[in-house]
């Protein structure tokens, strides 16, 4: 039997990249949700959290850029990999001309064995869940203020607060009893943009359950629903204007030692017949500044338009990693 592909004849059909055609679309709509219906959605959110049916939720929208025959989807992610670096970043060709190129800095679920006096033990789930975020400083001095802003805002700290709330009762529906624990609380990562606050939170699976179960029993994540999740989701479907397609799912990958590791697909470009679509999304409560929001969600989509729209040295297949 062989254990490498190395010489294998590769029989899949090629299918270059097709930059957009202009001819296709009389009129390009370069963000689904017009300028301010964002805010006005926010508003709505609101009255729900006034009468007790949604506790948080997150809404999003989605901005398009033009791809030439200079910009394909390898060059994109080298400029994501360099501009902004994360811990999951991929891109995938879906065929049909779509891909996705992205750039996540949220995990979703990751799971592991345990090992004690050398046997193995119980499978180990954890998840990072990011809710709070603030724009980077000019330089270091700014950054340190908007972090000390960003941990003493109260409202930010009771949307993280949320999230990770619906992520242990989501792990207590698979975990062994007081196994459940949040291990790092509000800590501070940095990205090109943005600086987030996550929670770091770790159970131990019962023996009937997988990594698998662990996937699902968190399907889909908090940070990118709401709460109650159900509720959250029927106001998502009623209050964007599009269709999230891949956003919010996962990328990763599972073991054969029963292991996964599984990002959430945020921060990613979606490349479908030559247009980029970048959606991002903003955590709503009931205390949200809807002008505020609809900033927050073009302030997360930038680094990837920027991406997009700008030729860097990231460009030539010469440039280092």
């Amino acid at each position: 039997t062989t254990t490498t592909t190395e010489g294998m004849e590769r029989v899949g059909l090629a299918e270059p990249f097709q930059p957009y055609d202009e001819d296709k679309e009389s009129s390009f709509i370069s963000r689904d949700t017009p300028e301010g219906e964002f805010a006005s959605s926010v508003e709505k959110a609101k009255g729900e959290f006034a009468v007790g049916n949604l506790f948080e939720a997150v809404l999003s929208q989605t901005f398009r850029e033009k791809l030439d025959e200079n910009t394909p989807p390898s060059v994109l992610f080298r400029r994501l990999r360099s501009r902004n670096p994360s811990p999951y970043g991929f891109m995938i060709n879906l065929g049909e001309q779509e891909y996705l190129v992205g750039a996540s800095p949220e995990m979703f679920v990751r799971c592991e064995s345990t090992m004690q006096d050398g046997k193995k033990e119980a499978l180990r789930v954890e998840t990072c869940p990011i809710s709070g975020t603030v724009a980077r400083g000019a330089d270091a001095l700014e950054d340190a203020q908007r972090v000390k802003s960003l941990i003493m805002n109260a409202k930010e700290e009771s949307e993280l607060t949320m999230c990770t709330d619906v992520d242990r009762n989501d792990k207590s529906r698979i975990c062994e009893p007081g196994s459940v624990k949040v291990i790092g609380r509000r800590q501070i990562e940095m990205y090109s943009r943005l600086i987030h606050t996550v929670d770091h939170v770790e159970g131990y699976l019962r023996k009937e359950f997988d990594a698998l179960d662990a996937f699902l029993c968190h399907t889909w994540a908090v940070t990118v629903t709401g709460a109650p999740k159900t509720w959250a989701i029927q106001f998502v479907e009623e209050n964007e204007r599009s269709q999230r397609c891949w956003y919010g799912g996962a990328v990763g990958m599972v073991g054969f030692d029963g292991s996964m590791n599984t990002g959430l697909t945020l921060r990613t470009v979606r490349v479908k017949d030559g247009a980029a679509e970048v959606r991002a999304g903003a955590t709503l409560l009931y205390d949200s500044d809807p002008p505020a929001e609809e900033k927050e969600t073009e302030l997360k989509a930038s680094a990837l338009i920027d991406a997009i729209v700008r030729a860097g040295p990231e460009d030539t297949t010469t440039s280092s990693p």
